[in-house]
């Protein structure tokens, strides 16, 4: 009988050693994105990362988090009709900073007031983890009807935040001046010209096309789910989505957040001149606050989520800014 019973007995080891297999399975299952395709089929909740699972993620939104950060100043309206930039009705009056006068599409279509309260009503959310292939799920640049059917969003946007721009027969810009909200610095632009496979003059990646919520902080953030596959051309082509900016500017910026964790993600150490704990934001400091806004405008046009880090580092800076007299 003792020898039976041990030969069939359930021991400590292999219970333990049964969970943990379990754990693991859904683990495996969950951030492989395979939960969140299989849930909505039956009725369940699509479950995206594991931190939904664990409680307390929402004591993270602190109503004023501590930020660290030098007190924000705020842009004015310049209503002195001398804005060099082409003015966009669509995105409000154009703004100064340090004397300069930044293209009109770069000011938030929401007040700093109203940036707050679409703040609170956004929906919190764990990011999506899954990442995507940017070709197959946004496209490239479309061609815009606007521009003689040849230019692209690229040049459409350039010719509305440059000034003095040229283009060519073809309607792509070959040259322009652009006043940059990100920097505050003024960036003669000219497109590169190739000669034998050698850039001979020029530099196309002077002034850079800028998602302002990142395509990847937006797939994350609401269009991975299969529901908005319609969404995402538009929104990579979507003027009120984009922002001409300096090159080096766009590139530090990377993704723009940190999606997984409060904080900024290492790889951003050391490129990030300025931010909340998780949050990118321009080393101007005189447009953060309108930045902050629109980021929050382009989320509500979208229905895309925050985190709640995310949620929180956006309130506590936007009321820094409201503070300030913005």
């Amino acid at each position: 009988m003792a020898g039976r019973r041990g030969k069939t007995g359930i021991t400590i080891a292999g219970v333990f050693g049964g969970v943990a297999i379990i754990l693991i399975t859904i683990i495996v299952i969950i951030q492989t994105g395979a939960w969140a395709l299989v849930a909505p089929q039956f009725g369940l909740t699509p479950i995206t990362s594991i931190s939904q699972l664990l409680p307390g993620e929402d004591s993270m939104r602190k109503a004023n988090i501590g930020l660290g950060l030098k007190k924000p100043t705020f842009t004015t309206p310049d209503n002195s009709g001398g804005s060099t930039a082409t003015p966009d009705t669509s995105t409000g009056d154009s703004l100064t900073t340090n004397g300069l006068t930044l293209p009109a599409a770069a000011s938030s279509p929401l007040s700093i007031s109203d940036a707050i309260t679409a703040t609170e009503q956004l929906e919190t959310a764990a990011p999506h983890p899954k990442g995507y292939n940017r070709a197959e799920e946004f496209g490239d640049w479309q061609n815009s009807d606007q521009l003689c059917g040849y230019g692209t969003t690229r040049d459409l946007i350039l010719k509305r935040d440059m000034s003095n721009v040229v283009m060519n027969s073809n309607c792509k810009v070959q040259s322009g001046t652009l006043n940059d909200p990100y920097t505050g610095t003024v960036i003669n632009f000219q497109k590169s010209v190739v000669s034998k496979g050698k850039t001979v003059s020029g530099d196309s990646t002077a002034v850079q096309i800028d998602h302002v919520v990142a395509l990847n902080d937006a797939w994350a953030s609401g269009l991975w789910k299969t529901d908005r596959k319609n969404d995402r051309v538009k929104y990579a082509n979507d003027p009120d989505v984009l922002l001409a900016s300096q090159g080096d500017a766009n590139n530090a910026k990377s993704e723009g957040i940190n999606l997984y964790n409060a904080g900024v993600p290492k790889k951003s150490l050391g490129r990030w001149t300025a931010s909340t704990p998780s949050v990118w934001l321009p080393s101007n400091t005189g447009y953060q606050c309108d930045y902050m806004a629109k980021r929050v405008y382009i989320k509500q046009k979208y229905r895309l989520s925050m985190s709640s880090w995310e949620k929180s580092e956006t309130l506590a800076f936007l009321r820094q800014c409201q503070t300030s007299g913005r």
